[in-house]
């Protein structure tokens, strides 16, 4: 056993030693030189631990995540090693909530939020009143990307601004920095506009004539289910199509193909035409979506998993083309080798056919451990990974060896193109920019920044075909709405959250239950059942809330959101 793991040893360090030789020459410029010897970009000579929350997005990270070289040369830079811990676990919420329940936290810790009403922040805001974390406001005045936070009111959303980072009740005191904001005053033709769903398998969608435009409501979507059923097709494997099939990560209620009926989309929430707000459960929509859900299932035109099924089977069976249609996913280049999926938007509750999108955006959130040593030197870690010069080499890696810079564009080399293609796992191991990301993606900008849209978007333009092709598919219309998300304000109202945020967290469960039910009436039930639940947890205090804050500025309040959340 000793000389087994001696061997193993051995060949991990002949890698590292390779890669290092491999990637790490080439000509370096020259930078500026402090007084001490060090360079001008250089923070401290320590190691600062991570752990992240992300359900296993481990697999992201180099192997080796100190030795690789965009690692080596920020060291080389800053003084900095970044070392983060990610357990696997399956759920990053319950990861999180164990975690600072136990004070199991290293110096910064990464978890999901896209916006203050998401399941994590209750959790995250009990730990930042409970002095789990340092405040951090008075070092991001001092950086060059963050202090832009508290310095430049239109760069974060008023939901990143007033329930996230800068909350009254912290009387000043800054515990969060809220991730991936674009900057401020990017154009339309700066954004990416991903595409989530539905999806349609196109070579289906070529085979029964159907168009960009064609499935609009739901008695069209259900149209094309039977045509699909009837058509006969078939997967990689020559099994029969299943017409509608879970999302890409996991079997989910989801609203996306049921939009015709999504009152308030995620949010569930919104105002009625005489601008009265609603709960999604006070109108016929909630029945209609599963009354819709259950028609299906009684005529074999969705998979009987379809809420259930885990995520390695619904990403191999999404990839073996074995479902027609897919409520969710993304346009991602290399998940569809076999057939492609293209995506459709249907006329949604309000008669719309557009894409909404979120004008000021944000994804993750990063937090300082109150017991880290100099958390300044952090802060200026993750301003450094903001800045333009830290994102090239999370995104790019080193200059003059795996790219070069031409008009103002950023390119890779011949080299590394044919390395990224010949060797894909190891990519992640030379250029690790998942390890980077997770304190330095914010001010984003990379049209302006690096020339193009995405990262290798003008290196490998055949590549990045089928994702620009899948992005534009169709014209879409894109619409964008601000404000904050209705379950943000619950946080207005702490006693009526305690008792009413887990009764509504519940809802894809119920509504996942009653498509199962064995007749309409207990399905019925079913609804009811959780409407009077939800009256009882305060549902009726939560609305009177929102319509005051609806009735003072109507703007205030995002109803409209995507509906995945």
């Amino acid at each position: 056993m000793k000389r087994k793991c001696l061997s193993i040893i051995l060949v991990m360090l002949v890698i590292v030693f390779t890669s290092q030789l491999l990637w790490a020459t080439g000509k370096q410029e020259k930078k500026e030189v402090s007084k001490e010897g060090h360079p001008s970009t250089w923070i401290a000579n320590r190691h600062i631990k991570g752990r992240i929350f992300l359900e296993n997005d481990g697999e992201l990270l180099p192997k080796d995540q100190v030795n690789n070289p965009v690692a080596q040369k920020i060291k080389e830079m800053t003084g900095i090693t970044l070392t983060w811990r990610s357990t696997g676990y399956p759920n990053g919420l319950e990861e999180l909530t164990m975690a600072l329940a136990s004070g199991d936290i290293p110096d910064v810790i990464v978890s999901y939020l896209d916006h203050s009403g998401r399941p994590e922040f209750p959790v995250l805001l009990k730990a930042a009143r409970e002095g789990m974390f340092a405040d951090i406001r008075p070092y991001l005045e001092k950086t060059k990307i963050l202090s832009k936070y508290i310095t430049d009111p239109n760069f974060a959303s008023k939901d990143t601004r007033e329930n996230i980072m800068l909350r009254k009740d912290f009387n000043g005191a800054i515990y969060f920095v809220h991730m991936n904001l674009l900057r401020s005053g990017i154009k339309d033709s700066e954004r990416i506009h991903w595409r989530f769903g539905p999806w349609i398998r196109e070579d289906i969608a070529k085979a029964l004539n159907i168009g960009p435009k064609d499935i609009k409501t739901q008695d069209d979507l259900y149209n094309v289910l039977l045509r699909i059923k009837k058509g006969n097709f078939k997967d990689a494997n020559g099994k029969a199509v299943y017409p509608l099939g879970p999302r890409l990560w996991g079997g989910y209620w989801i609203s996306t193909v049921v939009r015709n009926y999504d009152f308030g989309n995620g949010t569930r929430f919104d105002v009625d035409s005489s601008g009265k707000v609603k709960y999604l459960l006070e109108t016929d929509y909630a029945w209609k979506q599963v009354k819709f859900y259950r028609k299906l299932l009684e005529e074999g035109l969705i998979h009987p998993e379809y809420f259930t099924m885990d995520e390695v089977r619904c990403k191999e069976n999404t990839l073996n083309g074995s479902f027609g249609v897919i409520p969710w996913s993304m346009a991602r280049k290399l998940e569809y080798k076999v057939y492609n999926y293209i995506p459709f938007e249907m006329i949604n509750y309000k008669g719309e056919q557009v894409v909404y999108e979120k004008e000021k955006p944000a994804d993750k959130v990063w937090a300082i451990s109150a017991k880290a040593k100099n958390p300044e030197e952090i802060v200026k870690f993750a301003d450094f990974l903001a800045s333009k010069e830290g994102k090239a080499l999370w995104y790019y890696g080193l200059k003059g060896v795996d790219y070069t810079i031409k008009d103002g564009k950023y390119l890779f080399t011949p080299k590394w193109l044919e390395f990224t293609k010949t060797h894909p796992e190891q990519v992640k191991d030379v250029i690790p920019t998942f390890w980077g990301a997770l304190l330095g993606s914010t001010w984003l900008n990379h049209k302006k920044d690096f020339g193009e849209l995405w990262v290798g978007l003008n290196s490998d333009k055949e590549d990045n075909k089928l994702l620009l092709y899948d992005m534009n598919y169709g014209n879409p219309k894109f619409k964008y709405w601000k404000g904050t998300p209705a379950p943000s304000y619950l946080s207005k109202i702490p006693d009526v959250e305690f008792k009413l945020k887990p009764v509504l967290d519940e809802y894809r469960d119920i509504m996942a239950k009653a498509v199962y039910a064995k007749s309409d009436e207990e399905a019925k039930k079913i609804l009811s059942d959780y409407l009077e639940n939800l009256k009882k947890s305060g549902l009726d205090d939560f609305k009177k809330l929102l319509q005051d804050q609806y009735d003072k500025d109507p703007d205030s309040i995002a109803f409209y959101i995507d509906g995945t959340y």
